[in-house]
Formats: C-alpha cells, sequence, structure tokens
C-alpha cells in the first residue's frame, strides 16, 4: 500500500486517524501502523478503507495508472482560495489540535456576544440641545448660532444629566482625550479655569480646547498652541464635563 496515497485520502475526507481507524473498523494502533507502513492491511480491508475515504483501490495501492481522486475542497464554488487553504489546514490537524482550535474559538465568540450584550443594554437618553455645528479640535467652524439646535439619542451617563447642551468634536487636535466624533457634554459657563477644557468661540470660530495663559492648548502635541490677543474676540460656552455617543 502506498502510505502517502492513503494519508492524503483520509485527509481528503476530512477524517482524524482516530476517526479513520473507527470508519474501517480497526483500532488507532492499527491504522497508524497502516500509515506509517509498519503493517499492511489485506485485501478485504484495503476495499473497506477505498470506500470510507471515497478512493480507488487502485490509487492506495499507488498503481501507477490510478488517477489522483479530485479534491472535495475544490468543488466548493461558493468559497474563496484562502478559505479552501484554511479547509485543507483544518483538515490536516490531528484531534487534540482541532479540540484546542475550537476552544479558543468558542472563548472569542462567548466575549464578542458578550460585548454585544452589554451594548444592547445601554440605556438611551434624549439629548434636546445638541449643536448641528461641529466644534473644531483643529481649524474651528463658526459656533455662534443659539438657533441651530437638535434632538438626539445618545448613550445615557453620569455627564448627561448634568449638561446644558452638547456639541460633535470635529478634528483630532485633543487626541487622545477627544476623538474626531465625540459627543461632548458641556456645561454652560461664561469663565473656566486654567487647565480645564471648554468650549471656545475665538474670532468666529468655534473650538474646543484646554485654557491655557493666554492661549487655547491642544492636547495632541502635533498642535501649536492659538494665542488670545488682547484685540481678540473670545467667549467661553461652557466647560466639558463629559463625553457619550449616539446610539
Amino acid at each position: 500500500m502506498n502510505i502517502e496515497n492513503l494519508k492524503r485520502a483520509r485527509e481528503n475526507a476530512g477524517l482524524t486517524q482516530t476517526q479513520a481507524a473507527q470508519k474501517i473498523g480497526v483500532s488507532d494502533g492499527t491504522y497508524k501502523n497502516y500509515e506509517q507502513g509498519k503493517r499492511e492491511p489485506n485485501g478485504d480491508k484495503i476495499v473497506t478503507i477505498a470506500n470510507a475515504f471515497g478512493v480507488t483501490t487502485d490509487y492506495l495501492l499507488g498503481r501507477p495508472d490510478a488517477k489522483e481522486p479530485a479534491d472535495p475542497i475544490d468543488k466548493l464554488m461558493t468559497v474563496d482560495e484562502m478559505e479552501k487553504d484554511l479547509l485543507r489546514e483544518w483538515l490536516s490537524l490531528d484531534e487534540a489540535s482541532r479540540k484546542s482550535f475550537l476552544d479558543v474559538l468558542r472563548k472569542i465568540v462567548a466575549a464578542d456576544q458578550k460585548r454585544q450584550t452589554a451594548a444592547s443594554k445601554r440605556a438611551a437618553y434624549l439629548l434636546h440641545r445638541l449643536s448641528r455645528h461641529k466644534v473644531s479640535a483643529g481649524l474651528g467652524y463658526n459656533l455662534d448660532d443659539d438657533d441651530n439646535w437638535q434632538e438626539a439619542e445618545v448613550v445615557e451617563t453620569a455627564a448627561v444629566h448634568q449638561a446644558d447642551f452638547a456639541v460633535e468634536v470635529d478634528g483630532n487636535s485633543m487626541e487622545p482625550d477627544y476623538l474626531n466624533g465625540d459627543i461632548l457634554l458641556v456645561q454652560s459657563t461664561p469663565t473656566i479655569e486654567v487647565g480645564e477644557v471648554g468650549v471656545f468661540t475665538l474670532n468666529g470660530d468655534g473650538y474646543v480646547k484646554e485654557l491655557g495663559e493666554g492661549e487655547l492648548l491642544s492636547r495632541n502635541p502635533e498642535y501649536d498652541p492659538i494665542p488670545i490677543h488682547e484685540s481678540d474676540s473670545l467667549q467661553c460656552w461652557g466647560r466639558v464635563i463629559g463625553k457619550t455617543e449616539l446610539m
């Protein structure tokens, strides 16, 4: 018997050595001896193996005119080449390796389901004053428009109930604390302390920045401070007390 053909036929059939032994009615040790060339099955057993693996006896015996059986994976029309390679790798694993892989996969799936469940349980809160203007963490937008407000459903947090209004961040100059697209929760106040983060209008442009000594500061070191001159028009809209996200 050709042991390479025997092994290839078993793998193409998607069987481990243990499963193959059970399918043809021999012990694990006996089957392993077949694949190692330490023992030869008799004629009847070769027929049994051929039928179990879906090949011909000529193929198992390694006869020159025997055709190699078509790989069943190649017949899967809805699977791309990478997936076919993964299936072949899977079929080549022994039973213990398959079990270990499945254990890891189950843990990954369970963790993802847990995250999705937690997300679905988040309470929604109807925020009544979300500015239609984004506030820049970069170049600035005009925020001085009291009529442009909208309602929005956001994730409920403790800070949501303390906020007077909210604005969406546009830009990355306040990373890593405030990211592009974050919904900032703001308490209205005309002044904040140095070191606090607030929402400002400077010469008509809206910013979310940390207040420094005579300047507006970014948290992202790639951005230079914005100096505040005596001739500038600066308005503080409020103190940033937290952030949330749209539902």
